[in-house]
């Protein structure tokens, strides 16, 4: 793999950080930032949705975009759901208002089961990040890729794989999480 200074080494240390912080706080906090982070996208797409169809094109968001210098009114949408996306995620991560409470083995296969779900987090923050950022709705559907993140993926490797599989990077947490709830408790025993 040709490894680029650039987007590719960016994207590769925000992923061994979120991993290596998903294996500091636990499992059981780690499988909570992942259900954080599907509550936080579906939210940060629905807001950033609502203020399109309702505020986009007004004088007010007009002068709110060219204060925060934003290029234009699609621009400040996609900061505002990327911005309320990782707030979300934070705020689920450290005040959230669940528990979750998975079986607390000190098997080999425990661990390396936290070390999925610590990967598969990586994975679903970054890819989730990229896909705000290309302006697609992940609701909807529809809306066109921004510039930016066309060049990003003419650049980098990583950058161009993490969204063109965003879907794989969605779904796979919910099945392994899945499965770990039907054979989770003889696994790590």
């Amino acid at each position: 793999m040709d490894l680029k200074l650039s987007w590719d080494l960016f994207i590769l240390v925000f992923f061994v950080i979120i991993s290596s912080y998903s294996l500091i706080i636990g499992k059981n906090n780690t499988i909570k930032v992942l259900l954080g982070s599907y509550v936080a996208l579906v939210a940060a797409d629905a807001i950033g949705g609502l203020v399109s169809h309702y505020f986009m094109g007004t004088q007010m968001f007009v002068a709110v975009a060219r204060e925060a210098q934003m290029p234009g009114d699609e621009e400040a949408v996609i900061f505002l759901k990327v911005l309320v996306f990782v707030l979300m995620v934070i705020l689920f991560a450290v005040r959230g208002a669940f528990v979750v409470d998975t079986h607390r083995g000190n098997s080999v296969a425990s661990f390396m089961l936290h070390l999925v779900y610590s990967v598969l987090s990586a994975g679903l923050i970054i890819s989730t990040i990229l896909v705000l950022i290309s302006g697609v709705s992940v609701i909807g559907g529809g809306g066109t890729v921004s510039e930016a993140l066309t060049s990003l993926t003419d650049q980098s490797f990583l950058v161009k794989n993490m969204v063109y599989y965003h879907k794989v990077w969605f779904a796979a947490p919910a099945l392994v999480f899945l499965l770990h709830s039907f054979v989770g408790d003889r696994l790590e025993s």
